[in-house]
């Protein structure tokens, strides 16, 4: 070093770890404004700083990246995002499984996925959105997908029939106009309706557009029990033929039937990436899942929880085989009755979980659910969970590794410039933790429990967490303005 720096903040003795998967080294992190300017042995060259934070002892790591979220309509209705800063989670990628909060659906249309949202209206379009969000300032950096579903919704008269040459014109157009505000990609939610209804040729036509802005598809597959593994090859098929850089959305395989698919899903995963597709996927580290209550599920999964019902609010936090038993009815009809309605399903095997995890293209997403009145714990303790369970107790992975999917990866698979590592001109979104007692304490019985272990957060330079800042930091990350990924 030439000369004595002065830093804004100086992060220091800690053990750095910066994202890469390369073995932790101690040392200092200094940061001026919103990026990191120096790391290295800093205090003893003789650095200041207007505010030092000794991390002795502690790890300093890149902010976590949570690579699918549903936090869409709460950057509006509950900005300060405490879920997502409590776990060292610094930026969000929104807009997933086919709905999104822009484009607004044609009068008289609308799907029950919408209802994962939140309350607030959607918007005309992404513009739109972008620009409410910045005008809000959000609490933590957000990029977004736009969701197939919404442009069925937005385009199509009867959004459950096949589109005609015209609406799937307008759905592409759509999708351009998305693109040149700066959403990501888009996603589909083929498990759901309308986009249960879409057949190749229109997703084949969406995704080229996508392949030709260098954009990406995220899919919540068609199917993620018994025909897991024919749904993961179909938008695996349509990646080889459009060309576009395709996530596959919290793989998993459900019922006990199914158990043990992962084993063939990932093999063929393999096989798409060894012919040279990029293909990513994500999961979130639990062995049961969470969406809008299925009524043709209530006979195939025997442990279904209910988080929240319209018709039924009372039913919240209780389970579907209780609520049957007191109505004197079958779960099929319980769950009628309670739609529409949100659900957990305990219907995964913790061995896929750990296997998928594990994968070398897996990152971590949360799927996590805030506009649920009793949420999946995954809400407030995904990223904990990974470090505390999978890292320290059950040791799949090291704190190198399990970092490195929260962080450098997802960012190089987004393309968020300088995101996701720990150097010199990058960003200072940077979390420092105790790794000896990091872990998640969000369970199903207390939800919405805050981890423990996370002792700093700063987005753009900005300490946001233990304290909220008196501005909110965090940036809307278009598309078209990441010029460098990490």
């Amino acid at each position: 070093m030439e000369s004595i720096q002065t830093f804004d903040i100086l992060l220091a003795n800690g053990w750095i770890i910066d994202g890469t998967g390369t073995a932790r080294r101690r040392g200092d992190v200094g940061i001026v404004g919103d990026r990191i300017a120096a790391i290295g042995e800093l205090k003893a060259q003789g650095a200041s700083a207007k505010r030092t934070i000794d991390a002795a002892g502690k790890v300093i790591a890149p902010g976590f990246i949570d690579t699918h979220g549903h936090d869409d309509l709460m950057f509006v209705e509950r900005p300060d995002l405490e879920w997502k800063t409590s776990q060292g989670v610094t930026t969000v990628i929104v807009g997933n499984c086919g709905v999104s909060a822009a484009p607004r659906p044609l009068t008289g249309n609308t799907a029950a996925a919408l209802a994962l949202l939140g309350q607030t209206e959607l918007f005309d379009s992404y513009h739109a959105y972008f620009q409410q969000l910045e005008r809000l300032d959000p609490m933590i950096n957000v990029a977004s997908l736009i969701g197939h579903a919404n442009l069925r919704l937005a385009a199509m008269k009867n959004p459950l029939a096949r589109p005609t040459s015209d609406e799937l014109a307008r759905m592409r157009q759509l999708l351009e106009e998305a693109l040149d505000a700066g959403v990501a990609g888009m996603s589909t939610g083929l498990a759901y309706e309308p986009g249960c209804m879409a057949e190749r040729e229109e997703l084949l036509a969406l995704a080229s557009v996508a392949a030709r802005r260098g954009a990406m598809h995220t899919s919540h597959i068609r199917n993620e029990g018994d025909e897991v593994v024919a749904a993961v090859d179909e938008v695996l098929e349509l990646g080889a033929a459009s060309g576009c850089a395709t996530i596959i959305s919290h793989h998993k395989c459900l019922t006990p039937r199914n158990w043990g698919g992962s084993e063939t899903t990932l093999r063929n995963i393999d096989r798409a990436r060894e012919s040279g597709q990029a293909v990513a996927m994500d999961v979130y580290p639990y062995n049961a899942s969470s969406t809008i209550l299925i009524a043709d599920r209530a006979e195939l999964i025997d442990d279904i929880k209910i988080t929240w019902s319209t018709p039924h609010p009372e039913c919240g936090g209780r389970y579907l085989a209780d609520i049957a038993a007191e109505w004197g009815c079958g779960r099929t009809e319980a769950a009628e009755r309670l739609s529409p309605a949100g659900a957990i399903y305990f219907a995964m095997d913790e061995a896929d979980v750990q296997r998928v995890l594990a994968h070398p293209c897996c990152m971590v997403g949360s799927d996590g659910l805030p506009n649920d009145a009793n949420p999946h714990p995954r809400l407030w303790g995904s990223f904990t969970r990974v470090l505390g369970n999978y890292v320290r107790r059950c040791r799949l992975l090291s704190l190198e590794e399990a970092i490195s999917k929260m962080t450098a990866l997802p960012a190089s698979v987004f393309g968020l410039a300088d995101r996701g590592m720990l150097r010199a001109g990058a960003f200072a979104d940077v979390v420092i933790f105790d790794p000896d007692i990091v872990e998640d304490r969000a369970d199903w019985d207390h939800p919405t429990l805050r981890s423990v272990g996370i002792e700093h957060v700063f987005i753009n330079g900005t300490s946001v967490f233990p304290e909220p800042p008196s501005r909110r930091p965090g940036r809307v990350l278009k598309r078209h303005q990441q010029r460098r990924a990490t």
